[in-house]
Order: C-alpha cells, then structure tokens, then sequence
C-alpha cells in the first residue's frame, strides 16, 4: 500500500485572518477550529485536510520559494468566473487567467494556483507564474 496525502499544514503569523481567508474567502468547509490555541482544519479536497496553525511568519510581498517551499493548487470549474468573485472578494491576484492557470496569494504572502479544469486538464507544475 502506498502511503497518500491526508493533511496539510500552514503555519500562520495571523492565524484569524488565515482561517478566515481560507473559509470565507475561499470556501473551504471548517471542520473544526480550537481558537485558543490557534488551530483549525478545514476540507481541502474529498480526502484532504487543511490545517492551520499560529505560529507562522507573514510577509507583505508573495513569498519565493526559498521562503515557502510549498504551493497549493486548486481546482476550478470556471477560472475566469472564479478569478472575478476572487478579485471582487479582495483577494490578491499574482497574475490574470491564462492558459488555464491564474496565481493568487494568501494574506500571509503564500501563493495558490488556481486551475481550470477544462483548459487545463493536469496539476500544473508548482511555482510557473
């Protein structure tokens, strides 16, 4: 049996609005949040959890890869619709919708690559934008 991926964890500087990001903004389903000591889970996907935690560092710019290491990618039905209610929610766009693909950022800086599914059929390689 090969092993899968059930949980990611992102540490954040500002855990409230982090979670609120993520859940309000984004839509993800909390599962379950313990404020007093800076935790929450949400549904990132039919078998995937995302948590975060306090305790991370935030930067004003999108962080480099050297900083964060890791990026998440998500899929959408509708890049250009889901890159409009973004925008208009205040999120942060790194780069418009092409070929399938936009970038935006989390209030802590860390990049999400937006996908679509009919353009863009695979997960895109991390870190293009």
């Amino acid at each position: 049996m090969s092993p899968t991926l059930g949980l990611i964890t992102l540490a954040a500087e500002d855990w409230y609005e982090t979670l609120d990001f993520y859940h309000e903004l984004l839509g993800l389903e909390l599962l379950g949040s313990d404020e007093s000591n800076g935790r929450a889970r949400l549904r990132a996907g039919p078998d995937l959890v995302l948590e975060i935690v306090s305790g991370g560092w935030g930067a004003e710019d999108p962080k480099t890869p050297q900083e964060n290491p890791v990026s998440l990618c998500l899929r959408v039905d509708d890049l250009a619709r889901t890159v409009h209610e973004l925008e208009h929610r205040g999120v942060w766009l790194l780069s418009e919708p092409a070929g399938g693909l936009a970038a935006i950022a989390d209030p802590e800086g860390n990049r999400i690559y937006l996908y679509d599914t009919h353009e863009l059929p695979h997960v895109p390689d991390g870190w293009q934008l």
